[in-house]
């Protein structure tokens, strides 16, 4: 299963429109993750003609978004355990709250965002996955594209854009 795994789009605030490069990653995808931050619901509604798409709310987005959308999302993905969010506080230790939080979870995968930083690390068996921003600056903008297969492990590649 491929997914596309985005974050922090900020669109119309930051960015004013997705990047062309997000649109050919979705279309080739089987599932969008969304780890919040889209600012408008546009987004999810023009994501969501590539591919199924499922997403939490950030701290930035308001109440039409997070009334829709979960502060947190776990998903059983091609035998994995996926829990999502995107993140509160500064951006160091962010992957260490975040692994604390879903600790009790037995998480395979953690997606999250509000940092803005690619990661892409395991700790204590546990991917940490951070897809970047996709509104960063022209050169640092990131996604990724999570590839799940059953009883393999996870992989990763990271899209700049």
């Amino acid at each position: 299963m491929k997914i596309a795994v985005l974050s922090d789009t900020h669109i119309p605030a930051r960015l004013g429109a997705i990047p062309g490069r997000v649109y050919e990653i979705c279309a080739e995808s089987d599932l969008i993750l969304h780890s919040g931050d889209m600012v408008d619901r546009s987004v999810i509604i023009d994501l969501q003609r590539f591919a199924p798409l499922k997403a939490v709310h950030g701290n930035m987005d308001p109440f039409d978004i997070t009334s829709k959308y979960p502060e947190s999302l776990e998903l059983e993905l091609e035998g994995h355990r996926v829990c999502m969010t995107h993140g509160t506080g500064a951006r160091f230790g962010i992957e260490n709250r975040i692994l604390k939080r879903f600790k009790s979870r037995n998480p395979d995968v953690i997606v999250f965002g509000h940092s803005h930083v690619f990661n892409n690390d395991i700790k204590n068996g546990v991917l940490r996955l951070n897809p970047g921003a996709v509104s960063g600056s022209i050169g640092s903008r990131t996604m990724a594209l999570l590839t799940l297969e059953k009883d393999r492990e996870p992989e990763v590649e990271k899209i700049l854009f």
